[in-house]
């Protein structure tokens, strides 16, 4: 029996009006329209994978690896999936650090600015994180672009805004309201 199937764990409890196919190692589908509405759905799928793992085991039938993963995935969804998500903007500016092998957080976390000689609207926020005893919101941020690299109020403050959300994504940041302070670690 797998890990995420252990009978100690699940409930097996068939609950009072509960439709007859509980449960059942075949009828269960999270993503069919009856499952998704039925009020027993939480504690169907627990019992689902309980009798589908028993009967894979009777008769014998191994998983393909891309199967084991995709139940591994199952088990073990994202904590908060709308925490995980970010603006294309944003992504692309995160996905901008990972290409240019930035170590953004673990620089900023030995007081130096990863973007001493790149991204000037990055190399100020980073400048205002390490030499500003308080904690930052996009107002300033968006006042401190607009006079240090004559942008317009509408650029500056879509800036600030994608800079919060890229340095809390990656971790970088404690944001607190909108306002951001450098992650103290330890």
């Amino acid at each position: 029996m797998s890990p995420e199937s252990s009978p100690e764990t699940i409930d097996t409890n068939v609950p009072e009006f509960a439709p007859g196919c509980f449960g059942s190692a075949l009828a269960y589908r999270e993503t069919d329209s009856i499952c998704t509405a039925c009020v027993f759905a939480g504690r169907c799928k627990p019992l689902h994978l309980q009798a589908q793992a028993a009967l894979r085991a009777r008769f014998g039938i191994e998983l393909t690896e891309t199967q084991k993963r995709r139940i591994q995935r199952a088990a073990n969804p994202p904590a908060h999936p709308a925490e995980m998500t970010v603006p294309k903007k944003v992504q692309a500016l995160i996905d901008r650090f990972d290409n240019t092998n930035s170590r953004v957080a673990e620089q900023l976390g030995q007081g130096v600015n990863p973007f001493a000689t790149t991204l000037p609207f990055m190399r100020i926020v980073c400048h205002l994180l390490l030499n500003y005893a308080k904690p930052i919101d996009r107002g300033l941020l968006a006042t401190a672009f607009a006079s240090r690299l004559n942008w317009q109020q509408d650029t500056a403050e879509a800036h600030a805004r994608m800079a919060i959300q890229a340095l809390t994504h990656i971790g970088a940041v404690d944001n607190i309201d909108g306002a951001i302070a450098l992650r103290r670690i330890g």
